[in-house]
C-alpha cells in the first residue's frame, strides 16, 4: 500500500450573510498564511463557489489530526472564530477526511 502525502484532508464551508461576501474572503485570507506556515500544514487553499458567490470553500491538507487540532488552537483561527457571528448566513460545514487512495 502506497503511504499517502498526508493523513487528513479537511474541508471547510462558509455561507457569508447578503452583502458580507468580501468580509469572508478577507477574514479567510488573513488566516490563509499564517495556517499555510504551521506544522503539519501540507496544503491550505480557498475557492468560490461557482454556483453560489456567497460560499467559501477552504481545502486543507493536513499531516496527522494532531497537528490540525493544533491549528484550531492557533491565535488567527481564535480571532477568525470570534468574527464570524455576524458575517456568516449559516454555521459553517467543516467535514474530515482520511485518504484512501491517491496518486
Amino acid at each position: 500500500m502506497k503511504k499517502s502525502k498526508s493523513d487528513l484532508i479537511v474541508i471547510a464551508s462558509a455561507k457569508a450573510q447578503p452583502g458580507k461576501e468580501k468580509v469572508l474572503e478577507q477574514a479567510l485570507l488573513e488566516v490563509a498564511g499564517p495556517t499555510r506556515l504551521q506544522p503539519g500544514c501540507v496544503s491550505f487553499s480557498l475557492y468560490h463557489s461557482i454556483d453560489d458567490p456567497m460560499v467559501i470553500i477552504g481545502f486543507e491538507r493536513w499531516a496527522s489530526s494532531e497537528e490540525h487540532d493544533q491549528h484550531l488552537k492557533g491565535a488567527h483561527v481564535q480571532i477568525l472564530i470570534s468574527k464570524m457571528g455576524p458575517i456568516l448566513a449559516e454555521p459553517p460545514k467543516i467535514i474530515s477526511y482520511t485518504v484512501i487512495n491517491e496518486e
